[in-house]
């Protein structure tokens, strides 16, 4: 056979006559080799650069080590047949190989090494590089190298693929001719095919970990006596402990209140349990848990409990509950200089943590300048938990702010609840109506504010808080600690910045300014293109406003429903806010006939003193118009003047 095979490839490369006894896969090897001018008479490997060699190690570090056990494996089942295993790169470059020491010399006579470069332009027709150039499992026996060199040498050889199906290598098995066995090949192959789904198993273990990592939860997975299997790094920066710390930790005993060994692997249940608190060396983590089972078959091999932190937990319920702060210095509309005087302070105040107070007649505003203060804080990204303090029940007021555990009163929820304080934990609670507060509840707010703690109902121990506090009254809280019903001491502490909203009256130049942004809203949100009259517009200026902007939108509102007509006169505005009026007439700057009296004059001036024009924008008819000039001695000649 090999005297056979040496005489075809003789006739080969002296006549380029092809013996029937040449396969086609090594003839069109060959040819290939000819075509790239490959020396039949030569065939040693050629060393690559050490940076080459080292740069290839480095990529297929991973194709190494799990290679490197299979090539033990192999040469263990080879190596009394004079047989050596080689690993090479997808360029056909050894990058780890186990050399037989029967055959050292032919490895050396070859420069058949570790950084020898083994495709068919280095070397001609071999397993290695052959394989490499038609992807297929390929073994070559003597003469079939086209080089002749190689004659002596026998090789069989398997690419190896990545999941995509790249080449990232080759195995191969090499040794000498008169050595040939024909299991080499199909171990070659079998060897390939071992690597390539010890690969995807190792990729499905990354996509794993990376998953596993990239997990926002802490997850921990744990056998029946809890000891702690695996962990993801987030564990590790939720209780600031190294893994192996973890690990050893006894956590039978940190979840000694749950019955982890009766749900989950007995019942075979899933947990969930909202808010419960982690002791563990010398913290306490407040999480909420999630605890599964891992089967196996029939069995619970192990569980999952998924960890997460608490001030994650309660940013999405302030979230989903609406304690949300959507305003900011942006949405506050005015052209007036101490509002701008005021706005630019509370946005310097912003950056700090101390206290504000914010104070302001009903109407004016106030939560609109604490989501704004939130927003432009550094705890933007945090929680905003806006309280009514005079909304709570007196009795529900200390579970409310400060929260409680389970079973720490008759209908106390199951695991307890945490307070707003702690809800806003990492952000800004916004304390409305706090001259509201009982007398009793301010020592523990008073507290609070000066640890920086807080003790659940029915605690015995206090959790760090982190929390920016703004409150807000509409009340002279000076005049509430004279007479005793708010404490001084709290009241220092709350108002270290404090901040007066004036009312709408005393700003004259806003009014008309938020009316028409009210009024755009209203065109926007209704496809329609109202607007004011200028007798409605000095009506408004006119007006006493004891609800400040609160009242001006529903009255712009109620306005802007209730006319008929693109114009939004006064008429519209004596018709629907009789009641508002009233009240205005005990101001003693206005009273209902100088108003109707003003806004007649407005009227004609707006329409160049033609009284049947000024009627119909009044919504009212020529006789009447006429009666009330004649009622209020409106003299047309004068009215230009004093307009």
């Amino acid at each position: 056979m090999f005297s056979n095979m040496k005489e075809s490839w003789r006739e080969y490369v002296k006549t380029k006559k092809v013996s029937e006894n040449v396969r086609n896969v090594i003839l069109e090897s060959w040819r290939r080799c000819e075509k790239m001018g490959v020396n039949y008479m030569w065939g040693r490997g050629t060393r690559v650069s050490d940076a080459w060699l080292k740069e290839s190690i480095s990529r297929k570090t991973e194709l190494i080590n799990l290679t490197r056990p299979i090539l033990e494996n192999v040469y263990s089942m080879v190596k009394s047949t004079s047989y050596s295993v080689v690993l090479t790169d997808e360029k056909g470059v050894i990058i780890d190989l186990i050399i037989n020491n029967d055959i050292k010399d032919i490895h050396d006579n070859l420069n058949f090494v570790k950084g020898s470069l083994w495709d068919e332009k280095s070397v001609g027709t071999n397993a290695i590089g052959t394989c490499l150039a038609i992807d297929k499992p390929m073994q070559v026996i003597g003469a079939e190298h086209y080089c002749e060199y190689h004659h002596r040498w026998t090789c069989s050889a398997a690419p190896i693929h990545n999941s995509k199906g790249e080449i990232i290598g080759c195995f191969d098995i090499s040794g000498r001719a008169e050595d040939v066995q024909t299991h080499t090949f199909a171990i070659a192959v079998s060897s390939a095919n071992c690597i390539e789904k010890q690969l995807a198993i190792s990729e499905s273990y990354h996509l794993v970990d990376t998953t596993f990592d990239s997990i926002m939860d802490g997850i921990m997975v744990v056998d029946s006596n809890l000891k702690v299997i695996r962990i993801n790094n987030k564990v590790k920066d939720i209780f600031d402990m190294e893994e192996s710390d973890i690990l050893n930790t006894k956590f039978d005993k940190v979840f000694k209140l749950i019955d982890i060994k009766n749900n989950i692997f007995i019942a075979k249940e899933k947990m969930s349990i909202f808010d419960f608190t982690i002791s563990i060396g010398n913290k306490k983590v407040e999480c909420s848990l999630n605890i599964s089972p891992i089967l196996a078959g029939d069995e619970v091999a192990a569980a999952v409990i998924f960890i997460r932190e608490a001030k994650h937990v309660r940013k999405e319920v302030s979230k989903l509950a609406g304690f949300n702060a959507n305003y900011t210095f942006n949405s506050i509309i005015t052209e007036d200089s101490k509002m701008k005087e005021l706005i630019s302070t509370a946005k310097k105040v912003s950056k700090t943590n101390c206290p504000i107070l914010i104070e302001g007649e009903s109407g004016t505003g106030k939560e609109l300048y604490a989501q704004s203060i939130h927003n432009e804080s550094h705890r933007r990204n945090g929680p905003f938990i806006a309280i009514n303090c005079s909304a709570i029940p007196k009795e529900l007021f200390e579970s409310e702010l400060f929260g409680y555990e389970s079973g720490s009163f008759t209908g106390a929820v199951r695991g307890g609840k945490p307070g707003k304080f702690e809800l806003a934990n990492g952000g800004t609670i916004f304390l409305d109506e706090i001259g509201e507060i009982p007398l009793e509840v301010q020592p523990k707010l008073l507290r609070v504010l000066d640890n920086n703690k807080i003790m659940r109902i029915g605690s015995f121990y206090e959790r760090d808080l982190d929390v920016r506090v703004i409150s807000a009254t509409n009340r002279n809280l000076a005049d509430e600690i004279s007479k005793g019903s708010f404490r001084q001491d709290l009241y220092f502490r709350l108002n270290v910045i404090n901040l007066k909203i004036p009312p709408l009256r005393n700003r004259k130049n806003d009014i008309i300014v938020l009316a028409r942004y009210f009024l755009e809203d209203l065109n926007r949100e209704n496809s329609m293109q109202k607007y004011f009259s200028k007798s409605f517009e000095e009506t408004l200026k006119n007006h006493f406003w004891s609800g400040n902007v609160r009242e001006l939108k529903n009255i712009i509102q109620r306005a802007y429903y209730t006319s008929d007509r693109q114009v939004i006169n006064s008429t519209v505005f004596y018709k629907d806010n009789a009641e508002f009026i009233k009240s205005s007439e005990k101001s003693p700057s206005f009273n209902l006939k100088d108003i109707e009296k003003d806004s007649i004059k407005q009227a004609l001036a707006a329409n160049n003193f033609n009284v049947l024009r000024a009627a119909n924008d009044l919504n009212i008819s020529k006789a009447t118009i006429y009666r009330k000039i004649k009622m209020y001695s409106i003299d047309l000649r004068s009215i230009g003047k004093s307009i």
